[in-house]
């Protein structure tokens, strides 16, 4: 028929990048109708990837899109869904791209389209962005429509409308880093965000909102006013809910429950408690839509290709509201940044920004729940056994006599044995690299920490060497001045006592100084210097204490 391809009067440029796409979707043969109308209609342009599997920009293709003549100078409504892998983002995001093309103003020639009928008559396939059944990932990084929509507004202003997809979270071929960049980025970007999730809004799904909202708050920290939450409006979208007796299908519904999973209750555990207050701070409006599972014809037919003829009509009628509730003009949300409106060409500069400081390689790498479990759980060992080590230092050094290099090698030694053995005798979780580093680690906190009690081994050698020649001197010269007065005194039996004590004295003193000569060496000399050190140590606190004493009664 004429006009057929739909895209044949577009650029060459742009047929040529819609042939080379692997993700645009094929369109069914049989969909020619033979009467008047000629064709079905196909939504204009082509999926268009911007962001590559690596997180890097493919500048020339948004450039492409957003610094269009009729685009660039336009404020911007960013719609994007995010969501594990294979849970069926991109076919919600077709009928999406379906409801943009089908309602007023979507296209030329289409202003008077039926709002009401833009489902189509059920025998239309869906087309658009890639998608199809299976385990296997479709889309990979991330996708732009390259088609804006134009919308006026309530206030009577144009905006462009331009819809985004994202690469599925967690298959089992990108990094927890690559996830967190990719959903970052389409928080970071988007006006509107939809959480695409199965079932219910379990915890899991809020602790990993919560990660990837951190992982784009490390990028956008000190870039929106202060009590203004960071991003707009997140919607969760909650697939396959059964649970129609408490809540039912739709927003209504949806609301309900959304408001029940986020409330803080009494007694509930603090990081729970935490995890919801950041979603809350972090989004200026949140909503729920619940959908029913599109029924077996959808997801058990290899060859499903879209027609909502096979969609259960249950399904139909809450994929429709949550669509409208998302792209009917006055539900648009304008992306903003600072509580400014932007345009298409501010819109190039933040993909540019953002995409640039995730490359770059300078944030901290994100964790899975088990890495930061295992991690911690070797922290707690590493920590436990530096205690471990340390208390045993303690108590080796605990005398107040310097021990000899020799003593101290060996209860070194001794505490290491117990640290290390404390460490791996701990039962911990990931791999053997990891707990190697780990203990890689804890000998280099046990070398730091046996520095200091070097230091402090030789500090006691220090104070003992004033301390205890101190006081036995002190005890000589007492000694000899009372023996020598006695004899003035003709008090010859306590001139002999005072004399015999400072001989006392003096022989203590050449004991212990022959000991720190030989540095402790002989465990007999070792211990009669420890008695007289300790003897020391009381007559020099005894001192201490009555000259306190007497201070205190003259200032009286």
């Amino acid at each position: 028929p004429p006009g057929w391809p739909p895209w044949s009067e577009r650029s060459d440029e742009t047929a040529e990048t819609m042939e080379a796409s692997p993700a645009v979707a094929a369109v069914p043969a049989g969909l020619v109708d033979e009467g008047d109308s000629g064709l079905v209609d196909v939504p204009r342009g082509t999926p268009v990837q911007v962001v590559d599997n690596d997180g890097m920009l493919v500048e020339d293709k948004l450039q492409d899109i957003l610094m269009a003549a009729d685009v660039q100078d336009k404020k911007i409504v960013l719609v994007s869904v995010a969501g594990a892998f294979r849970k069926g983002k991109s076919f919600f995001l077709d009928f999406m791209l379906r409801y943009l093309h089908n309602t007023p103003g979507a296209a030329a020639g289409n202003e008077d389209a039926d709002k009401e009928s833009w489902l189509g008559d059920g025998e239309e396939a869906l087309t658009g962005f890639s998608w199809r059944g299976g385990k296997e990932r479709e889309t990979t990084g991330i996708w732009m429509w390259s088609q804006p929509f134009y919308r006026t507004l309530p206030s009577g202003e144009e905006v462009a409308v331009l819809l985004m997809d994202t690469q599925g979270t967690f298959d089992n071929e990108t990094s927890m880093k690559g996830n967190c960049t990719v959903f970052a980025l389409s928080t970071l970007l988007s006006s509107f965000q939809v959480y695409n999730v199965m079932h219910a809004v379990q915890e899991d799904d809020l602790q990993h909102l919560h990660l990837f909202t951190e992982y784009s708050l490390m990028v956008y920290e000190g870039g929106h006013a202060k009590g203004v939450p960071p991003f707009q409006s997140l919607c969760f979208l909650v697939r396959d809910w059964s649970h129609v007796d408490s809540h039912p299908w739709g927003n209504e519904g949806g609301a309900a429950y959304l408001s029940g999973v986020l409330e803080k209750k009494e007694g509930q555990h603090e990081e729970l408690k935490q995890v919801r207050e950041h979603i809350h701070n972090c989004f200026g409006k949140l909503d729920c839509h619940l959908l029913p599972h599109p029924g077996f014809g959808a997801t058990e037919d290899p060859s499903f290709d879209g027609r909502t003829s096979l969609l259960r009509p249950a399904f139909l009628l809450p994929l429709k509201e949550a669509v409208e509730s998302i792209l009917a003009p006055d539900k648009l949300v304008v992306k903003r940044v600072n509580q400014e409106e932007i345009t298409a060409t501010s819109l190039l500069c933040y993909f540019k920004a953002y995409t640039a400081l995730y490359a770059a390689g300078d944030l901290p790498q994100p964790k899975t729940v088990v890495n930061a479990t295992a991690e911690a759980n070797n922290m707690a060992a590493k920590a436990q056994a530096f205690k471990t080590y340390t208390r045993t230092m303690e108590r080796q050094c605990s005398t107040k006599r310097m021990l000899s290099d020799e003593q101290f090698a060996i209860a070194h030694k001794a505490a290491v044995e117990a640290a290390m053995g404390a460490f791996e005798g701990s039962k911990k979780m990931g791999s053997a690299d990891l707990s190697n580093t780990f203990k890689e680690s804890l000998a280099g906190e046990i070398n730091d920490s046996h520095k200091f009690f070097v230091q402090n081994n030789r500090l006691k050698n220090m104070l003992g060497a004033f301390k205890t020649p101190i006081v036995l001197l002190a005890a000589m010269l007492i000694g000899m001045l009372a023996g020598w007065l006695c004899n003035k005194f003709w008090l010859s039996a306590f001139s002999s006592l005072f004399y015999n004590f400072a001989l006392l004295a003096f022989t203590c003193l050449t004991i212990w100084v022959i000991n720190i000569a030989q540095e402790c060496r002989f465990d007999l000399l070792n211990t009669i210097a420890g008695m007289v050190d300790t003897m020391a140590d009381t007559a020099w606190m005894q001192a201490k204490e009555r000259g306190i004493e007497m201070v205190r009664l003259k200032m009286e």
